[in-house]
């Protein structure tokens, strides 16, 4: 069979192998329908190894930045901003970078925001304080440093609320913080959850979105897995 190949496994549940042999496949779909009972329409559907297989050139994009080519791609032939909803995997500095590069000009913004799940070894930093006057010196680029699942610890800081969570209606726990990510340079909102499956870190691109909808559109998301 064309474009098998050994596929490493990134997943941090420890039951599944390290390698695997397979065909590598990225797909994009629309998320139709409502919270509660939504559906994945599919968009495009692509290998994305394997290429030396098939006789074709091999692509100079990162696998991680395949399948946002395909979403910018569809999201800029049709002029239509889009959130691109992704796990672990994808958390990377050049996803969000070359996200916020492709830009609406009538919207002045990204065609493309990315909601993510965060690794559980990400830090970020809170906005510097304010130089002192007459105070020598550069000004510091970076505030106190976060241990983003760390936060967990500090119950005291979420609020509950009830939302659509996989598919059905719970009470969850969340909190929510704009923090430095050190790798993009920028600022991108973090949101903390516990729900009835264990906690959950998520990162978002659009910092104006709101905490409880990215909750809502990753876990969607988990449904088709």
């Amino acid at each position: 069979m064309p474009g098998v190949v050994s596929l490493r496994e990134t997943s941090e549940t420890q039951s599944k192998p390290s390698y695997f042999r397979g065909q590598c496949w990225g797909a994009i779909g629309v998320l139709v329908g409502t919270l509660p009972a939504s559906f994945c329409l599919p968009l495009s559907l692509q290998i994305h190894q394997g290429f030396q297989h098939l006789r074709e050139a091999t692509p100079t994009l990162k696998l991680a930045e395949r399948v946002l080519q395909m979403a910018v791609d569809f999201a800029v032939a049709h002029d239509r901003p889009s959130w691109l909803v992704l796990d672990a995997f994808f958390a990377t500095e050049p996803v969000f970078r070359w996200a916020q590069s492709v830009r609406s000009v009538t919207l002045k913004q990204p065609y493309v925001q990315i909601i993510t799940r965060a690794k559980k070894n990400y830090v970020a930093y809170f906005p510097p304080a304010s130089p002192k006057v007459g105070k020598r010196g550069r000004p510091r680029k970076f505030g106190d440093k976060l241990v983003l699942w760390e936060a967990f610890d500090q119950a005291f800081l979420f609020r509950e609320v009830t939302l659509s969570i996989y598919g059905k209606e719970e009470l969850v726990r969340i909190m929510t913080a704009t923090l430095l990510w050190r790798p993009l340079g920028q600022y991108l909102q973090f949101v903390w959850a516990i729900t009835s499956r264990g906690p959950i870190l998520l990162m978002c691109s659009d910092l104006s979105a709101e905490p409880t909808l990215i909750l809502e559109c990753q876990t969607a998301l988990k449904t088709f897995h």
